[in-house]
């Protein structure tokens, strides 16, 4: 695809895209706004913002808790935020930080073991609120 076509980010292209940030010390901002959309807060993650894309993650599933809307500001956020610290990186005006496959790998250990407990969580709820008659 080329010009302002929208490209897809695949995970191999996560680790081979956080591969060659560190060899070459630059960070791709498409790159970092296409995973922070693919995986809330992955993008955070391969600029070597961990905690900061934890905390995208959780921000935007209490959002979605809350309503849906806040969920998917703070979603779109992400991806805006990892491209603009990206881009900053790369112009110098945000110091570099490493990222490595394994953290990208981790991160996504983390994103499913989220996803799932809360839909383990849900269920839970859902059945304890049948049982009751609440339903």
């Amino acid at each position: 695809m080329h010009g302002d076509a929208a490209e897809r980010v695949s995970l191999a292209d996560a680790i081979a895209a956080a591969e060659v940030s560190r060899r070459e010390k630059r960070k791709n901002p498409a790159i970092a706004a296409g995973l922070s959309l693919l995986f809330n807060g992955l993008g955070q993650a391969y600029n070597g913002q961990f905690i900061r894309g934890v905390l995208v993650l959780l921000g935007s599933l209490l959002g979605l808790f809350v309503m849906i809307v806040p969920g998917v500001a703070v979603w779109l956020w992400g991806g805006y935020d990892a491209y603009r610290t990206a881009k900053g990186m790369n112009e110098g005006l945000v110091p570099y930080r490493e990222t490595s496959p394994l953290m990208i790998v981790g991160f996504i250990i983390v994103w499913a073991v989220t996803i799932f407990s809360l839909s383990a969580a849900a269920t839970m709820l859902l059945v304890a609120m049948g049982q009751q008659g609440m339903l």
